[in-house]
């Protein structure tokens, strides 16, 4: 009898198991279907863009140094019912999926510089916007060395572009709708030049300071009423603040000289490959922090979003409030420290 029960609570133990896996694995199979279902119909929702709405995509809040937080800079853009990227570091595309961007509805990249943290992603972002359905051209804007790095994507993406024509039919007109052309931009002046115009959409260049570079821009970015500045990589400069005058925001890059020089002491004590000694170099060709708010109060701008944190910092408040320690003292307007992944709806 006691072996009876035994086997009888084995098989019941048993045929519950078997019966668990089977709606596990039944619910898994459900769950998966609606996680795919749910991500296809979201990502055709995030090509459908509003001719009226004004949004801006922090792709890239970081350096280039690795930073699991942060990515290299990248800004996206969403406007005239058009996707518009403002440089493109490493990780952008993926950056610019998890982000839910309308990728098919790229226009125009605008380059600030060619440091390599700020278009080691073109490429790929070209690529993939064709790949995943983009059928029209896309203007590359830069400085000069901008059509250098076009030709050398077009000459390094070629194999790969003619099998995948090859192998799925696909043939989108030229190869500058698959991977972009290039327009340089020279300007030797302290005045703004138009660079983009359509919509309802304009888009200035203007000159900074990034020693060593002969041409590094800024980007005035104006739609319904509403201006947003991007410094792109500077020194203090007062064309920052004479482009930016009551301006509703600007985004601009940092450093924090008290981190950059605890990190600097460190090296000299415990070693390490990077020469303490290049921070201060690296300090010297961006704007501090405290210089930063003195710029955002010169322009009188409403709000002043900090990005390109150099160096990297967690995404978390404690680490944000250390970095822009001092600044709230100089400029009175609000003040947004930007993370990957931040939506600023100016326009909905």
């Amino acid at each position: 009898m006691k072996n009876s029960r035994i086997l009888y609570i084995f098989g019941a133990c048993a045929g519950l198991a078997v019966l668990a896996f089977i709606l596990l694995t039944t619910n898994a199979a459900i769950l998966v279907n609606w996680t795919i279902e749910r991500g296809v119909q979201g990502g055709v929702a995030s090509q459908d863009i509003s001719p009226t709405r004004f949004e801006l995509i922090f792709c890239g809040t970081g350096t280039p140094q690795f930073f699991p937080d942060r990515s290299q800079p990248c800004l996206g853009v969403i406007a005239a019912g058009k996707f518009f990227l403002f440089d493109a570091g490493q990780n952008a595309s993926r950056q610019l999926n998890a982000t839910a961007s309308p990728f098919t509805k790229l226009e125009t990249v605008f380059l600030t510089h060619l440091h390599s943290d700020h278009m080691s992603g073109v490429a790929d972002v070209l690529h993939s916007s064709w790949l995943m359905g983009r059928q029209h051209d896309v203007s590359v804007v830069g400085p000069p060395g901008t059509q250098q790095l076009l030709d050398g994507i077009h000459q390094g993406y070629s194999n790969d572009i003619e099998e995948r024509q090859r192998v799925l039919g696909v043939e989108y007109l030229e190869t500058t709708v698959k991977l972009g052309q290039a327009r340089e931009v020279i300007i030797d002046n302290e005045e703004a030049v138009v660079v983009y115009d359509a919509d309802g959409l304009v888009v200035e260049a203007f000159r900074v300071d990034h020693p060593d570079w002969p041409y590094a821009y800024g980007y005035r970015i104006t739609f319904g009423g509403k201006t947003v500045v991007v410094s792109g990589d500077t020194k203090y400069t007062p064309a920052i603040a004479n482009h930016a005058q009551g301006t509703d925001m600007l985004i601009h890059e940092a450093v924090n000289l008290d981190m950059m020089e605890q990190i600097a002491s460190a090296l000299r004590e415990f070693g390490g490959p990077v020469d303490p000694d290049r921070l201060a170099l690296i300090s010297a060709v961006h704007t501090p922090t405290l210089e930063v708010a003195r710029v955002a109060k010169e322009a009188n701008v409403e709000t002043l979003v900090l990005t390109h944190l150099i160096p990297p910092i967690p995404a978390n408040f404690v680490a944000e409030q250390h970095y822009s320690s001092g600044m709230d003292e100089i400029f009175q307007g609000e003040l947004v420290m930007a993370r990957d992944g931040l939506h600023i709806t100016l326009i909905e």
